[in-house]
């Protein structure tokens, strides 16, 4: 059956159930469907057996024609005229109808990789990087300043306390065991800590078998860290690998304590028996160069940052908050990284021209203090933090250097 064929039939079927009660609405869906079917013939240039010699796509005009309102036969008249005479419900009476929501907003469904919120689909990365809920309502419209890309914006969180429909086992690292059964190549039994992942009724550690397709999907080895995620109406035995981290950072132990020599190890015991051991932390410092105060201000960094650790000394040194790096390359996902922070830097040599025009756009309009560092050397973005908060050029003169508070 051709395409216009299977349309006409569909109005067909349409019309066939049309009542007095629900004739608008019929109507309203034909001329929706109408609107499409005329795009969708459009863009396929009809066929040979729809297509007037004209091409100004005559056959679906006519269908279209046949659309308009026609006189109402005497009983559908009769029907419409008993619906007339009822009285009428007074104007602040709730006769049951509900308001049609905004075009523009939509309630999120999360799926075990990504989510849907009306017909826009979200990956994996952009849910994490927009930290997208199950049940959030969120408003998406597209942006002009930020190249045409859609701009999403939570408007409500979900604050339902039923148990969510998807469950996550966050850090599992992936093992490799040849004796596995069937395509079996992976497992993942425990954390990054080390710590079982999960235990059964019994007690007993439970094993994750990784999924051949996932393992062929996601190429992974063993070693690697990943988040499992599965329905909770089917169970962990068939867990999705729904994440891979690129590194352990973020996963790692908060705390890491040198083990003592064997010779020492003995006696060091005896003497901390009946004592309290308390690991000693040991973070990365600064010594700052120039002299200012970040007053606890969250800092954002726009960038790969691989020496991320560094850069927070820096930030520290200078009483800074909370520190933030971000590799998102998206309009949308920079302008959410940015309506959360005090001050940012932008790192030029980890980050592509266009995210580096993007971001600066962006910051400008939601009036974020920001400056260019061109590399991540712990004095360049030093110095770029004092020129976002000192209100001076964002770029670091090529000939010569300003001129900056020494310590």
């Amino acid at each position: 059956m051709q395409l216009l064929d299977k349309y006409k039939a569909d109005v067909s079927t349409l019309l066939e159930t049309a009542t007095p009660e629900n004739f608008a609405t019929v109507v309203r869906a034909i001329e929706l469907s109408s609107h499409y079917m005329t795009l969708a013939l459009g863009s396929t240039q009809l066929d040979a057996a729809s297509q007037d010699d004209t091409g100004d796509y005559g056959a679906a005009k006519a269908l279209l024609d046949q659309m308009q309102p026609k006189p109402a036969t005497s009983a559908q008249a009769a029907a419409m005229a008993d619906v007339a005479l009822e009285p009428a419900a007074p104007a602040n009476e709730n006769t049951g109808a509900v308001a049609p929501a905004p075009t523009d907003e939509f309630k999120v469904e999360r799926k075990l990789i990504g989510a849907i919120a009306g017909n826009h689909f979200f990956t994996e990365a952009a849910v994490r990087d927009l930290d997208l809920a199950d049940g959030d309502t969120v408003r998406i419209s597209d942006d002009d300043d930020f190249d045409g890309e859609e701009e999403v914006t939570i408007i409500e969180r979900n604050r339902s306390t039923a148990e969510p429909n998807i469950e996550t086992m966050t850090g599992a690292v992936i093992e490799r065991d040849d004796n596995l059964p069937a395509d079996y190549a992976f497992y993942a039994d425990k954390d990054v800590h080390g710590d079982v992942l999960m235990r059964t009724n019994d007690d007993l550690p439970f094993t994750f078998l990784i999924k051949p397709n996932d393992a062929a999907r996601l190429a992974l080895r063993s070693g690697d860290i990943v988040d499992l995620s599965w329905y909770r109406t089917d169970g962990p035995q068939v867990a999705t690998v729904t994440w891979v981290y690129k590194d352990k950072q973020g996963l790692k132990p908060v705390r890491h304590v040198a083990k003592p020599k064997k010779k020492q190890a003995k006696a060091e015991a005896n003497a901390n028996a009946d004592a309290d051991a308390t690991p000693i932390v040991t973070a990365k410092t600064y010594d700052p160069q120039i002299k200012f105060t970040l007053d606890g201000k969250k800092i954002l960094l726009i960038g790969n940052v691989k020496s991320l650790p560094g850069l927070k000394a820096v930030i520290t040194a200078h009483n800074g908050g909370n520190v933030v790096a971000t590799d998102a390359t998206k309009g949308a996902q920079l302008k959410h990284k940015l309506e959360r922070t005090d001050v940012a830097v932008l790192i030029t040599d980890e980050v592509h021209h266009i995210t580096t025009n993007t971001s600066v756009k962006i910051a400008k309009k939601l009036r974020v203090p920001y400056a260019v560092a061109n590399s991540d050397a712990p004095l360049n973005v030093e110095r770029a933090l004092y020129r976002a908060l000192s209100g001076m050029p964002a770029y670091e003169p090529s000939a010569g250097d300003f001129d900056y508070p020494e310590v």
